[in-house]
């Protein structure tokens, strides 16, 4: 009897540990999550810069295609060949160049957003705002697969893949979370990464920067030779160091003194040797750099290795300047009026 009242006591025991234990079962593989949080928090604010400054410099170098574009239009304007087809393949070169440009700064805000949202989800439940900011990044990459003419590899739907986790300890169920909404940047990152490395996209710059670079020297020479430019703010370059200025007709004096007009001319001469265009290139070259960055970080955050984001901030500082190189007067001579 008392052999029957102790199997009586075990079962019940045993009925009542089981769903404690399966508790605990999920609480221990919740507490093994490797994600750190502040980690998050520090990818997300440099994940976030990185992708502004990629879209900034992208601002940057449609200016610098833009310029190239009136150079070239401007020079064959002057010669009387806007009817070649090597000028009608130069402007298609250039609408092709604009519009990737264009989609490729949606692709780099959104993801700048998107960055937001994941800090917001490192710092709170914000997962329905994530996943929001995924759906608007999966879209702006498929628009600019669609611009250069390639397949979209986004996957098709990620709705709900956050919100819907749950569990025991709020912490826990937020590293899930941070650790899905990785994985998913991870991806978004990786499949516009494909499209961004096409050689339809360097093809594109290099070949449009080929073809502009001496007509746009030439339509300088042009428009310099006939006397259009003032060019006062060089030659004040040269005296700012001692404070002087120079004479507001001295346009004048270099027309009656071609050795003077020889060197004003070298040095602006100087001035144009550096390419800009190149610039957009190794611009192009950074970003590239920056995505493998960022793919990199997410990975190591999901597995729960320290991140070192020096080397995607030292990146953010030579886009910057490239940046600024590019938004410089190429000659700081302007147009009389």
């Amino acid at each position: 009897m008392k052999f029957t009242k102790s199997a009586v006591v075990v079962s019940i025991w045993s009925k009542i540990q089981m769903p404690t234990l399966l508790l605990l079962v999920v609480f221990l593989s919740f507490s093994c999550s490797p994600v750190n949080i502040e980690a998050a928090k520090s990818l997300s604010s440099t994940g976030r810069d990185t992708a502004s400054q990629m879209r900034q410099n992208v601002l940057v170098s449609d200016k610098e295609y833009l310029r190239a574009r009136d150079s070239v239009a401007f020079q064959n304007g002057f010669s009387g060949t806007t009817n070649t087809n090597n000028y009608k393949l130069f402007l298609g070169s250039y609408d092709k160049v604009y519009i990737e440009l264009t989609q490729r700064a949606v692709v780099f805000e959104r993801l700048a957003d998107l960055y937001d949202a994941f800090g917001e989800l490192a710092g709170l439940d914000a997962g329905g705002q994530t996943e929001k900011a995924l759906g608007e990044l999966g879209g702006a990459v498929e628009a600019y697969a669609k611009a250069i003419n390639r397949q979209s590899p986004v996957s098709s739907d990620t709705t709900a893949v956050i919100s819907r986790i749950g569990g025991l300890l709020a912490r826990e169920v937020q590293k899930a979370k941070i650790k899905k909404a990785s994985e998913q940047i991870q991806k978004r990152v990786k499949d516009f990464q494909v499209l961004f490395k096409d050689p339809l996209i360097r093809s594109q710059m290099i070949g449009f920067r080929t073809a502009a670079a001496s007509d746009r020297k030439a339509a300088f020479d042009v428009l310099w030779d006939l006397g259009v430019y003032d060019p006062k703010p060089v030659l004040d370059d040269f005296g700012a160091d001692a404070g002087l200025a120079a004479q507001k007709d001295v346009a004048t004096l270099i027309k009656s003194n071609p050795a003077l007009g020889r060197a004003l001319k070298e040095v602006i001469d100087k001035r144009f040797s550096r390419n800009q265009l190149e610039l957009v290139e190794k611009g192009y070259e950074r970003s590239l750099n920056a995505l493998d960055g960022l793919i990199s970080e997410h990975d190591k955050l999901e597995n729960g290795v320290p991140l070192d984001l020096a080397h995607l901030r030292a990146i953010i500082t030579e886009l910057r300047g490239i940046a600024v190189l590019l938004a410089k007067d190429k000659t700081n001579l302007p147009v009389i009026q």
